[in-house]
């Protein structure tokens, strides 16, 4: 009886958020309600990027979420819609800067490349929906579920890694998520490194990233391999070439540790959370580019500030809905006051 009263209190009362993830030529999409838990759970396949089409389907996916958890007649005013992507974005005007699939990253199964350069994606969507929506960067999503549900509930300073095609991060300073441009993937690590896709050379994202790990794969090996997956099967094979395709998961490892030695100097968080491939994190006997690849992560606190180094390092593998999650919890906030506080 209890649960009927407070469901029944909730749907009178509550706010909920759609909460989308936009991944190159996917969505998934969850509904949360006012404290944070998610009640339903979408995804949907795309044929293209171009962005008025997104923009459509993003609305098909909230309103089929929205009509399946509450009904289609269920009042706007208390839905609120959050979208993340990994590109730059301007959180207050919903502004994406740069969003996009570079030409070199369309191999033997991938998909064309497309580019976003200054699209006003939280204006066209909330015209689309009718809902008040806030857009932001997939590792500020990220944050957003740890402050709520992850370390969060222990620690009140901590950053978060993501390791996709590139690697992002977030931040969250007692108790507070940074929403500010925190572009970790091109914090420069080597004055003569790599050139990166952004232009510069030495960035974290000139060796880390699934896309620049399997390019500097290729390129110490001279054997073509397709994503992530073959990279690592050619690293842990027993060709020639497993030595120097080992050297790119270090080499990748020490970029990140880099760049995370940076955020402790600046921030102090005591603990910092690595999203990325399940193979990518799981070490163990056989696993020979993970082993690699972590040796080098764990070394990050010795890239700090003395003051700073009792840091603890938690690795999580990604998982399909945390960063939709992530966008409902920032919509939730930012369009209707909710707190990111864990009980």
């Amino acid at each position: 009886m209890q649960q009927i009263l407070r469901r029944s209190y909730e749907l009178d009362h509550g706010y909920y958020a759609v909460g989308v993830e936009l991944l190159p030529y996917k969505l998934v999409g969850v509904m949360a309600q006012t404290d944070g838990r998610v009640t339903a759970r979408a995804h949907k396949n795309l044929t293209g990027m171009e962005p008025q089409d997104v923009v459509g389907h993003i609305a098909e996916l909230t309103a089929h979420l929205v009509a399946d958890a509450l009904g289609s007649s269920f009042p706007r005013r208390r839905i609120c819609l959050g979208v993340q992507l990994g590109g730059p974005v301007d959180p207050r005007t919903g502004l994406v800067r740069r969003y996009a699939n570079p030409p070199d990253d369309h191999g033997k199964d991938k998909p064309p490349p497309y580019a976003w350069v200054d699209y006003p994606l939280g204006t066209a969507l909330r015209a689309a929906t009718g809902c008040v929506t806030a857009v932001d960067n997939d590792a500020h999503a990220f944050a957003a579920y740890e402050q709520r549900f992850g370390v969060g509930t222990d620690s009140p300073t901590f950053g978060v890694v993501l390791i996709r095609d590139g690697v992002g991060a977030g931040i969250v300073v007692e108790h507070e998520r940074l929403s500010v441009p925190l572009e970790f993937g091109h914090l420069r690590i080597s004055r003569r490194g790599r050139l990166c896709d952004c232009g510069m050379r030495g960035c974290v994202e000139s060796q880390a990233g699934a896309r620049a790990l399997t390019a500097v794969v290729r390129e110490r090996t001279g054997c073509q391999r397709d994503g992530l997956e073959g990279a690592i099967g050619l690293a842990e094979s027993a060709e020639p070439q497993a030595v120097p395709a080992l050297g790119a998961f270090r080499s990748a490892g020490a970029a990140i540790a880099f760049g995370m030695g940076q955020l402790l100097s600046l921030f102090g968080p005591r603990q910092m959370v690595v999203y990325a491939a399940r193979d990518l994190i799981t070490a163990g006997p056989g696993r020979l580019a993970a082993n690699a690849f972590l040796h080098e992560l764990r070394r990050f606190p010795a890239y700090a500030f003395l003051a700073y180094r009792e840091c603890q390092l938690v690795t999580k593998p990604l998982q399909p809905v945390l960063g939709a999650h992530g966008a409902a919890l920032i919509a939730l906030q930012n369009c209707f006051g909710v707190r990111l506080r864990s009980r």
